[in-house]
């Protein structure tokens, strides 16, 4: 008797070994993960969709209300990792340091101020509010992965995400003439600038001997010594005439005044 009572106060012990050290994991996921304040903001983007689906009263304020929690949940998150050490995640494709924590931050902010500041517009107009937090958010999304992004191909998916939504909110007043011609010359010089982009990305691609990521792209051009070749000039300038097209950077800004004004 006195065995099984040892052996049931063994069990129970080893049962609360476990239960702490998985709560201890959890823990250490919550609070170390790298990309945690852009899954916060996804869950909130998944969750907005469905309400609205869902519900069949058009009910923004709780949309409203879900899109700033997400957003100030995403802020505090990034402020509680500000001082952990620099980490190179998902197979080297995501790094985090306190550089990019800071444009992380300034991007949620920006987004932070943008909603309340755009409701009331909204509401005057008869807009879908649903829409418009919607295309926020996703582009915060994109702006927060690119900060991070240590490879070619999180890059471009993530200036593309950023792209996407911002081509939809050029364009989000349908039935105003300006607003269509903006978002029509818009999407037309962005899909240009993203092809010109890729090409620029591939060239790298090539002449590095098929590497994604940015550091082992630079020892690929060091390694086959093609870093002074005419292939790696010629990829370097789709790069810069990919980006400056994207940032509307001189000479490739003709499209700019036509977009803001739409």
């Amino acid at each position: 008797m006195v065995y099984h009572t040892q052996n049931r106060y063994y069990n129970f012990y080893l049962y609360i070994g476990k239960i702490s050290m998985k709560l201890e994991l959890d823990l250490s996921f919550l609070y170390g993960s790298t990309i945690l304040p852009e899954c916060i903001l996804i869950v909130c983007l998944i969750i907005i969709l469905i309400l609205d689906l869902i519900s069949e009263e058009r009910d923004t304020s709780s949309l409203y209300f879900i899109s700033l929690m997400g957003l100030l949940i995403s802020i505090g998150l990034l402020l509680f990792q500000w001082n952990d050490k620099p980490i190179i995640s998902f197979s080297g494709n995501f790094q985090t340091n306190s550089f990019n924590r800071i444009f992380r931050l300034l991007i949620a902010l920006c987004s932070l101020l943008c909603i309340p500041l755009s409701v009331e517009y909204i509401r005057r107009t008869k807009m879908p509010m649903t829409e418009f937090i919607i295309f926020v958010l996703t582009a915060t999304i994109g702006g927060m992965f690119l900060c991070g992004a240590n490879d070619l191909i999180t890059i471009f998916v993530a200036l593309e995400c950023l792209s996407l939504c911002s081509y939809l909110l050029s364009g989000y007043t349908k039935k105003d003439v300006r607003s269509n011609e903006a978002v029509m010359k818009y999407l037309l010089m962005g899909g240009i600038s993203s092809s010109i982009l890729a090409y620029g990305f591939s060239w790298l691609y090539g002449l590095s001997g098929g590497e994604t990521q940015l550091q082992e792209v630079i020892n690929g051009l060091i390694n086959t010594r093609m870093y002074n070749s005419s292939g790696a000039f010629i990829g370097l300038i789709c790069i810069i005439v990919g980006i400056g097209f994207k940032l509307s950077l001189v000479p490739f800004h003709q499209w700019t005044p036509d977009v803001y004004e739409g």
